[in-house]
């Protein structure tokens, strides 16, 4: 991987809530433990790698897991030694790179493009970050190694537990396009069959496909997605920061089931966030999407566009996309929408592209972008200047 581009690691903390109750009791070594509420009609937060052997995973219930394995270990969630451990491990891996972008409570990003010279190979870092979380938290770790965010998460799930995997570009039709596109980030489950119907069954299948017969399904991030296939994405890590950003959150109670009803919940957050934005005179670029789940599992996700938004629409079904990863994984009780990357109206030149194909403007539509964006008024149809009475 040369030392002109990005490399961004991935590390994922592994069955990290499980893993976090070995360490308060290290006899459930080597054990099936689950961490979930021994009650009727609970389902699995997380699953050791020894019960995983026996079929169980997170989201099944707990009756079917115990069906599957008679010597199940079951320990209750621990929300506030989660946090703590995180924390932690959080501050840790921060002294190894330039920039960390946390994603959820164990994972995260790290640039490294610069520390990563210091060391004689490559991947030195990489088993020297592994190494010292072990043995400060006694946590296993995967790690992605990539010179985008994309291909760094991609590879840190190819190799668990304790992996380390490179993606390289180079290496994207061989490692990547043979993957069922079931294994794609940010691929949600209920995306998976509509994309399967029109023949995208592999990420290789997608990488190829035309984005004009996909586009009802991906919608306005079609190319995005494209794009990320053929393992182009960003490598821009987004360091939180409430100055630079207008977010809105919510906690559900009780927590939410229904999609239909979530989505108003969303929406009505992102109501919320249009109005902040137009009443600052602010426009960003990047939305972000937070949720926790009824069982306690949090993730954080967002997209970077290449045009700065406002609008409730935009912003609405950029987080609806976000969320798709997550539709099918149960209820929701914590809900936050936000938009980064910000600057302010005036400073912004909407580009636009006459010939862009992808999207039809109206012709009012057009010549009104074209008059805000020259911050003139000399753009007119023929047919109005002809109604004026004025020669063309």
């Amino acid at each position: 991987m040369s030392h002109h581009a990005k490399v961004i690691f991935h590390i994922d903390i592994n069955a990290f809530f499980a893993s976090a109750h070995l360490i308060l009791d290290p006899s459930l070594q080597g054990k099936p433990v689950v961490v979930a509420r021994d009650a009727t009609g609970s389902v699995i937060t997380t699953a050791s790698y020894e019960a995983r052997e026996y079929g169980i995973n997170s989201a099944m219930p707990l009756s079917r897991a115990k069906q599957l394995c008679k010597d199940l270990v079951i320990v209750e969630m621990d929300f506030g030694w989660y946090q703590e451990l995180s924390e932690q491990f959080m501050e840790i891996v921060s002294t190894f790179g330039s920039s960390i972008q946390p994603m959820s409570i164990d994972e995260c990003y790290l640039d490294v493009t610069e520390s990563i010279k210091r060391y004689k190979r490559p991947l030195d870092l990489a088993v020297t970050i592994q190494k010292t979380v072990h043995e400060k938290l006694k946590l296993p770790v995967s790690i992605g190694v990539g010179p985008n965010k994309f291909l760094a998460k991609m590879a840190s799930d190819m190799k668990k537990p304790m992996g380390i995997t490179v993606l390289r570009k180079r290496e994207v039709d061989t490692m990547l396009w043979p993957l069922p596109i079931e294994d794609m980030y940010g691929i949600g489950k209920k995306t998976v069959p509509k994309l399967k119907a029109q023949g995208i069954v592999t990420i290789g299948d997608l990488a190829h496909a035309n984005p004009d017969s996909i586009r009802n399904i991906l919608g306005i991030n079609t190319e995005n997605y494209i794009d990320r296939a053929n393992g182009n994405a960003s490598s821009q890590i987004e360091e939180s920061s409430v100055a630079k950003s207008v977010g809105q959150s919510k906690t559900l109670i009780p927590a939410i089931h229904d999609f239909d009803e979530l989505k108003t919940a969303i929406l009505h957050e992102v109501v919320q966030v249009e109005r902040r934005l137009k009443k600052t005179g602010m426009v960003g670029k990047t939305v972000q999407f937070s949720l926790r789940l009824e069982n306690y599992k949090t993730a954080s996700r967002s997209v970077t566009l290449d045009r700065y938004i406002d609008s409730k629409n935009d912003i609405f079904e950029n987080a609806l996309m976000l969320y798709d990863e997550f539709e099918g994984e149960g209820a929701v009780t914590f809900i936050s929408v936000a938009l980064s990357n910000l600057l302010p109206r005036e400073d912004v030149v909407s580009q636009i592209n006459l010939f862009d194909v992808t999207r039809n403007l109206k012709t009012d539509e057009l010549i009104g972008k074209l008059n805000n964006a020259l911050k003139t008024d000399v753009f007119k149809k023929a047919s109005d200047v002809r109604a004026s009475g004025k020669k063309l």
